[in-house]
C-alpha cells in the first residue's frame, strides 16, 4: 500500500485518455485554483492497494508556516472522485479503501465526493456536512428530458424564443461582459458581491479549453443572461449564472437552461447538474420545475488530533487579534 503525488504530466496524459466524469476532478479545475489562490497547489494522489492503482484528484492546502499536510478535493463547490488505472469510477468499497489509505497518511483530508458517484464513508471524528445537488438525467435524450419539465417552465422557454431570445456560446474574450452582469446581479445577494473572482473564472476558461464554456442568452445581440458550464465525461455542470433583472420578462434563464440541456444531450453526457441551491427556496423550486431531482451527499472530513488542536488554537488567536 502506498500514497504518492502523481506527476502533473502523467495526470494530463491520463485525463486526455480517461477524462473524469466531472470537470471538477480534472486538471483544468485544479490548475485554475492553483493559479488564482496562492495557498493551493494541484495535488493528484496515486494510491496503490494490492495490485490495483487509483487516482484521487485533490489540491494541497499550504498554510503559511504550517507543518501539516492538508488535502482538499475540492474547495469552492467542487467535487472529486476516485478513478482506477483504466479511468473507471472506483466501486464504493474501493473508494472507501482509497480514502482510508490517504486519511491515514495526512493530517487533514476534506473531500466533497461527486454526488453521482459511489457513496463514501461519513463516519469520523468530524460531523459530516450534508449537501444536495439538483440533477437532470439526460440518458433518454433531449425531448424526453424537456417533457419532464413543468408545463409552465417549457412554455416560458418557448415564449422566450418567440420574443427573440437567442442562446449561444460566446468567446472567453466576452467574460468581462458576463462578469459585469454577475456583479450587478450579486448586489441583491447577502454578500453583495460575486462569490467567485474574475481571475478564477478567466483561469477556468483558459485551462478548461472546450470543456469550459461561456454562454449568453441575448436579445437583438444584447446579452440579458449568461453562465459558465463545465463538462466532464459524464456531466454538464452549470457552474455560475447571472441574469439582467430588468430583462426578466424575456425569461432568459428558462431559454438558457433549455439550450444547455440540449447541449448536454448533444454531447451525450448523462447528467445535467445544476448544483446546490444554498437554501434559496426560489432557486430550488426553479430547478425542480426544470425537471431536476435532488441528490443528497456528504463531505468526508478527517483530521488528526494535533491538527484539530492547531485549528482551535489558530481560531482563538485570530479572534483575539480582531479589533
Amino acid at each position: 500500500m502506498s500514497v504518492e503525488l502523481l506527476p502533473l504530466d502523467e495526470w494530463n496524459r491520463f485525463d486526455r485518455e480517461h477524462p473524469a466524469p466531472t470537470f471538477f476532478a480534472r486538471p483544468g479545475w485544479a490548475y485554475a485554483l492553483q493559479e488564482t489562490i496562492p495557498a493551493l497547489a494541484a495535488a493528484p494522489l496515486r494510491i496503490r492497494l494490492g495490485e490495483k492503482t487509483f487516482i484521487l484528484p485533490t489540491v494541497h492546502a499550504a498554510r503559511r508556516r504550517s507543518p501539516f499536510r492538508e488535502y482538499i478535493g475540492f474547495p469552492l463547490g467542487g467535487y472529486t472522485c476516485v478513478l482506477d488505472e483504466d479511468g473507471a469510477l472506483a466501486s464504493s468499497a474501493q473508494a472507501r479503501a482509497v480514502v482510508a489509505a490517504v486519511a491515514a497518511r495526512v493530517d487533514h483530508l476534506r473531500i466533497f465526493p461527486w454526488p453521482l458517484g459511489p457513496a463514501l464513508p461519513t463516519a469520523g471524528p468530524v460531523q459530516p456536512q450534508p449537501y444536495e445537488a439538483a440533477v437532470i438525467d439526460c440518458s433518454d435524450g433531449f425531448e424526453s428530458a424537456k417533457a419532464r419539465m413543468r408545463g409552465v417552465t417549457r412554455r416560458m422557454a418557448d415564449q422566450a424564443l418567440r420574443r427573440g431570445v437567442e442562446c449561444a456560446r460566446a468567446g472567453a474574450s466576452d467574460l468581462h461582459v458576463y462578469y459585469a452582469m454577475l456583479e450587478e446581479a450579486s448586489r441583491a445577494w447577502p454578500s453583495g458581491k460575486p462569490s467567485l473572482s474574475y481571475a478564477l473564472l478567466e483561469s477556468v476558461l483558459n485551462h478548461g479549453g472546450d470543456d469550459a464554456q461561456l454562454w449568453f442568452a441575448s436579445v437583438h445581440g444584447r446579452p440579458i443572461g449568461g453562465g459558465i458550464i463545465l463538462f466532464g465525461a459524464d456531466e454538464l455542470f452549470f457552474w455560475t449564472a447571472a441574469m439582467d433583472r430588468d430583462a426578466s420578462t424575456y425569461r432568459p434563464s428558462n431559454a438558457l437552461n433549455v439550450a444547455l440541456l440540449r447541449a448536454a444531450c448533444e454531447r451525450r453526457v448523462r447528467w445535467y447538474n445544476l448544483g446546490a441551491s444554498q437554501g434559496l427556496q426560489g432557486v430550488e423550486r426553479f430547478k425542480h420545475d426544470l425537471g431536476a431531482a435532488s441528490i443528497a451527499y456528504h463531505e468526508v472530513h478527517v483530521r488528526r488530533p494535533a491538527f484539530a488542536w492547531y485549528e482551535r488554537a489558530r481560531g482563538l488567536f485570530m479572534r483575539g487579534n480582531v479589533c
